[in-house]
């Protein structure tokens, strides 16, 4: 008999990063190119299963909006998180620098040791444009006990199954 679980990951970050289009391609494996369109408060997406280590995984992606407007919002859906995302855009370099506010604004509602926190560089295929180095953010999630990876939604969704993976592998480890 193969074990089933259910977890719930929250995507978190600035708007315009690129979370809505990370989850898209992770779920649908679809990317759509175009305007940008901001998630207007939360968007929850529950169809994606996974085999991880012998035992399957539905999971409830939480996909929040990032823009202040929404703030008081958000955390009604941070509570029963399983795993946080928090992602960042490489080519906006303000999308980085507010990765401290969103973690404390997730640990507030989340407490720290509770949940795996994996950071998220987005946009990988802008790396023309780059404004923050794989060793500076390497080294921010190091030092906060995040694990850290560069995606690209757009190019094929570099890296994002394993992203979800990991995580789950690390609910699994501290469980």
């Amino acid at each position: 008999m193969v074990d089933k679980y259910l977890f719930k990951f929250c995507a978190i970050g600035s708007g315009n990063v690129g979370k809505t289009s990370l989850i898209r391609r992770f779920a649908t494996g679809k990317f759509t190119e175009g305007i940008y369109h901001p998630t207007l408060g939360v968007d929850i997406t529950t169809s994606k299963h996974l085999s991880v280590d012998n035992k399957l995984v539905d999971l409830l992606l939480v996909d929040t909006a990032g823009q202040e407007y929404f703030s008081k919002l958000r955390p009604e859906y941070y509570r029963g998180a399983s795993a946080c995302l928090i992602v960042f855009a490489l080519n906006e370099r303000p999308s980085f620098e507010a990765i401290p506010d969103w973690l404390a604004e997730f640990r507030k509602y989340i407490p720290q040791s509770s949940v795996p926190i994996a950071l998220v560089g987005n946009k990988k295929d802008l790396d023309d444009q780059r404004q923050v180095s794989t060793e500076e953010a390497y080294s921010w999630a190091e030092a906060k006990d995040m694990t850290y990876h560069e995606t690209s939604a757009k190019l094929g969704g570099l890296d994002i199954k394993e992203i979800f993976t990991g995580l789950i592998r690390r609910i699994f480890q501290e469980n």
